[in-house]
């Protein structure tokens, strides 16, 4: 050894100081120093026996996807991360999210090899196709379409500055996020295993030696010695730079200038070594074909760990935590974890009642229908009604004088002295059978809680008090005497309340007095002289010199069974709900405030207990040794644990947001700010927090800024829910403690934005008052031009009803006057009988104008259609046929009935025509002719009277309108009116009117 030292020694001095070879050089310094140091493996201060780890186990059954694990990591956020066989598990503590082919496209083989990671780098995954690139969430995948050069991975390395090696079944590549590279090692050495070192650089093992990577060059390392094994197919570190090497068959560890080498079949039982991992304690665990050994010292031999038996152990790692993760090859994945508490093998599965330590350091323990245990340094004694116990139920223990031991049972007193067992009962003058509590007095004199009072056993004698003599209740419980006080009271719990016996006088305490609760259960005195006082569904209290202070918190136990001070002035509170440990000043300090935190931490069976129900029936329930340590019964045996050597989880949990929801369906975690639309109402935020001592007591907390005004404590509930969230900016916040109480105020955040609906933006208002305007401008403009169709409505109707009174009133008075003129000539010219006629004719033109006038009022008042145009003008030629008119109707084509106000418009321009032909063309003969075409109605008046200029209009100044209500009329109907005439030559006049589906169809409207 000694000339493989001068030998590193020489080779250190020629090596160049520049950057590279500094680094080099310091490296090898460390390890000379640690070579000539002591020959010891570096041990914690408080290593723990391997056999002494809680052990839990995961396997297909719970979620993994297939039981044979490769390798377990921890990344740098806290997750977990799993290599088998059937693809990557992601283990949060609690549930398993699966990445295989069938879930991830860009995993095309399920066979995992390993993972790496650099401190601030992304996760890499080796795969039996290429490897993988995970971050944010993604997966990318690199292979031999990438210039990989070979898909088959052996392992991954990561530098501390981002640098990736690969180790291949074709040698060492370089990944620089961009580009592969081939590195060869000097002489032409062939690798065979790589890991990253404590300095960030990695370290590579090979058939030539071993080889140093940094920054892209390979250092050889001068560590080579005759147990420096070939083959080598595992390199790590140990602490102080220590050095172990692995084959299949063989292990040695160089350190602090010692090696020693360790192989299968001679010193592990075992023939193949699969992994090795130094542990941050110091102790060297390797994982073989037949199970898992841990080595503390180098000279030592290794232990098997019990708990995984011959469990083919394929992976080793440690969490931050201190956890240590084991994979195996067939049976999943394992975890051991410390634990504070232990049982007692022979103690297990047994109910028990009370606990108490004799004078000779032997633990008593009575059980319910199981008798009496005697324990001492791992043998015990067993006690039964076969051994002279008057019962197998065991209520209440006291230690006597000289390692004698008092027992409590339904059916009496016994008294235990060596090899004899003295029996007291009712008969012996107990005030009852049923033995509550117990407690030996200092003078040798014995104090007896029952049902029926509280006796006091003075040699043979017995001395009764009941609640006669002031006590509570006759029902005595819990029994205490005080060493605080030079009175050296003795208190009484019972069914209702606290009693205090002083100086031969009893004074009770109840809820008037300030306790939280009157059914005692546990009593316990701390060096200060205060009384804690446990209850029943009521808390916890506390009797200090100022009075009595009553702490019924959430955070503590309703019923309390047992109580125990530490020497660090702790308290611990047996229960159904566990153990709780917290501080007694803290508990005083704080009182009932809720906004102040004692921080009271929680023992179950993560700790080790057997089972979370510490409950005592007996007296009493819980006891302290000589020795320091805690004794609790439990429904399963008992739990022990040393509060000097508690171990504490002072690492707070990394919190990450797992999933983040809206209405169901799942949104990306960035940690850019998101817009959500409008109309959402449910949103869920799924977190988790990462420890692995205890994940069932991890304890959660959280805030919606923007929404909360306050911390929400969840409990161990994982997920927040949140419904109708208005628009607004929101940061949703969570922090995480561990089980020991330690939080994570950083915690994790997800920043979003649920954004306002159209109609509650800044554009909206003046949006809307915008419309408003342009509506009440329009509604405006529609109100004007109604009021103008209105106005021209009744313009229309007035010419309407001029037409009306020019064609049948004016008409006929016309008529009447020429009547009227004819007769005044005739009797003028003395003809009486012609004027009589004229006067008979100007009778009829009256009755017809009257008529005419009566239909005209009536179609003021209401549209009628009871006779159809051609009835109509056959009626009207008939009326105008007179001894010097002859008026001929012909209709062709076949009738539909028309809309009324159509018929009408037509109607009246054939009688005016008609009437203008007889009146002032003085026309002897009128043909009418009226055609029914497919789309066009035409109506033709001609008549051989004196005709006129046509192209000459008659002002209306004149007083004669008939044409031009004509031309009105045939606009109304949107009809062409064509009137052919000149002197001497008669008149023709055409109406062509369009007849549409709409006029049609109004007539039967």
């Amino acid at each position: 050894m000694e000339a493989n030292l001068a030998i590193m020694l020489s080779r250190i001095s020629n090596v160049r100081m520049n950057s590279l070879s500094r680094l080099h050089l310091v490296l090898c310094s460390s390890l000379f120093w640690t070579l000539c140091g002591t020959a010891l493996l570096c041990e914690s201060a408080h290593s723990q026996d391997p056999n002494s780890l809680g052990n839990q186990s995961w396997s297909t059954e719970n979620g993994l996807p297939q039981n044979s694990v490769h390798q377990i990591f921890q990344s740098t956020d806290g997750y977990i991360w799993i290599a088998t066989e059937g693809g990557i598990a992601r283990f949060n503590g609690t549930d398993f999210k699966i990445f295989s082919h069938e879930t991830t496209p860009e995993i095309t083989g399920d066979d995992i090899c390993c993972f790496t990671q650099s401190p601030t780098g992304p996760l890499w995954i080796a795969t039996s196709d290429g490897f993988l690139q995970y971050s944010a969430g993604t997966f990318r995948r690199y292979s031999i379409a990438d210039d990989l050069p070979s898909s088959r991975i052996i392992n991954l390395a990561a530098a501390d500055d981002g640098s990736l090696l690969l180790l291949t079944n074709e040698g060492i590549v370089s990944f620089d996020g961009s580009r592969f590279s081939t590195i060869y090692l000097p002489s032409s050495a062939v690798p065979s295993a790589i890991a990253t070192a404590h300095d960030g650089s990695i370290w590579i093992a090979s058939n030539s030696g071993i080889f140093q990577y940094v920054r892209g060059r390979i250092l050889p390392l001068p560590i080579s010695s005759p147990s420096t094994p070939k083959e080598i197919q595992g390199i790590g570190f140990l602490p102080e730079h220590s050095l172990w090497l692995r084959t299949g068959t063989s292990l040695t560890v160089l350190q602090n200038g010692h090696s020693r080498t360790l192989t299968t079949g001679h010193d592990l039982p075992a023939s193949r070594i699969q992994s090795v991992l130094a542990g941050s304690q110091g102790a060297l665990w390797i994982g073989t074909n037949r199970g898992l050994f841990a080595l503390d010292k180098i000279g030592n031999h290794p232990q098997a760990v019990a708990p995984l038996g011959s469990d083919s152990i394929l992976s080793l790692t440690q969490d931050k935590e201190r956890n240590l993760w084991v994979g195996t090859e067939s049976s999943g994945l394992q975890i051991l974890r410390p634990e504070n508490f232990r049982t007692i093998p022979g103690l297990s599965d047994h109910l028990i009642t009370a606990i108490t330590q004799a004078s000779d350091g032997a633990m008593w323990v009575g059980t319910d229908g199981d008798g009496l245990d005697r324990w001492q340094a791992g043998n015990i004694q067993h006690l039964s009604t076969h051994s002279g116990l008057l019962s197998e139920t065991i209520l209440a223990l006291a230690p006597g004088a000289d390692s004698t031991m008092w027992i409590g049972t339904p059916d009496g007193l016994n008294h235990i002295d060596g090899t004899k067992i003295r029996t007291y009962t009712s008969a012996d003058g107990l005030p009852d059978d049923l033995i509550r509590s117990l407690l030996s007095d200092d003078d040798g004199s014995l104090w007896i809680g029952t049902r029926h009072g509280l006796a006091h056993l003075q040699g043979d004698r017995f001395v009764t008090l009941t609640h006669s003599d002031g006590l509570g209740s006759d029902l005595v419980g819990a029994l205490l005497k005080s060493h605080a006080s030079n009175s050296r009271d003795l208190w009484i719990g019972t069914l209702d309340g606290l009693s205090r016996l002083r100086d031969g006088h009893i004074k009770t305490f109840t809820k008037t007095d300030g306790l939280s609760g009157d059914t005692i259960t546990a009593l316990a005195e701390d060096p200060h002289g205060t009384l804690w006082i446990g209850t029943k569904g009521a808390g916890l209290s506390a009797l200090t010199n100022t009075g009595v202070i009553s702490l019924h918190r959430n955070d503590l136990p309703q019923t309390i069974d047992s109580i125990l001070l530490d020497d660090l002035g702790n308290l611990w509170l047996g229960s159904s709900r566990g153990i709780i440990r917290v501080s007694a000043a803290a508990l005083i300090r704080c009182g009932l405030l809720s906004t102040c935190d004692p921080h009271p931490v929680s023992y179950g069976r993560a700790d080790g207990m057997p089972t979370e129900e510490a409950v005592g029936v007996g007296h009493p329930a819980a006891w302290r040794t000589t020795e320091g340590l805690l004794w609790f019964a439990t429904r399963k045996g008992v739990a022990v644990t040393d509060p000097t050597h508690l171990t504490e989880n002072l690492i707070p949990p990394p919190v990450v947001i797992e999933r983040f929801t809206v209405d169901g369906v799942d949104m990306p975690l960035t940690s850019a700010e998101q817009n959500i639309t409008p109309g959402h109402t449910s949103f869920a935020f799924g977190y988790a927090g990462l420890s692995y001592v205890a994940p069932a007591k991890v304890r959660y907390r959280y805030l919606l800024e923007g929404f909360d005004q306050q911390w929400t404590e969840a409990g161990s509930r994982p997920i927040a829910f949140y419904t109708n969230l208005p628009p607004r900016h929101y940061r949703f916040r969570v922090q995480a403690a561990n089980n020991d109480g330690i939080w994570n105020e950083t915690g994790a955040q997800i920043i979003f934005n649920v954004r306002p609906p159209f109609y509650r933006r800044l554009w909206f208002l003046p949006l809307v008052l915008g419309l408003a305007a342009a509506i009440a401008l329009l509604l405006y403009r529609l109100r004007v031009r109604g009021l103008q169709s209105q106005f021209q409505a009744v313009l229309a109707e007035r010419n309407r009803v001029a037409r009306e009174i020019h064609d049948t009133l004016a008409q006929s008075f016309v008529g009447v006057s020429v009547q009227l003129e004819l007769t005044s000539q005739l009797l003028a010219h003395s003809q009486p009988d012609a004027a009589r006629k004229q006067i008979d004719q100007t009778r009829t033109y009256v009755r017809e104008g009257l008529a005419e006038a009566r239909r005209s009022i009536w179609n003021l008042r209401a549209i009628t259609a009871q006779n159809s145009l051609p009835t109509r003008l056959t009626r009207l030629a008939d009326q105008s046929n007179q001894k010097n008119l002859s008026v001929r109707l012909n209709i062709t084509g076949t009738y539909r009935p028309l809309a009324q106000p159509f018929e009408d418009e037509v109607f009246r321009i054939a009688q005016e025509s008609l009437a203008n032909a007889a009146r002032h063309a003085n026309a002897t003969q009128v043909s009418i002719s009226l055609r029914y075409d497919a789309t066009l109605l035409i109506l033709s008046i001609s008549d051989n009277g004196a005709g006129f200029d046509a192209t000459e209009n008659a002002p209306a100044s004149s007083g004669h309108f008939g044409i031009q209500g004509m031309r009105e009329r045939a606009a109304q109907i949107h009809a062409q009116l064509t009137i052919e005439s000149s002197p001497g030559n008669g008149t023709i006049v055409t109406l062509a009117a369009p007849i549409t589906e709409g006029k049609e169809a109004a007539i039967n409207a």
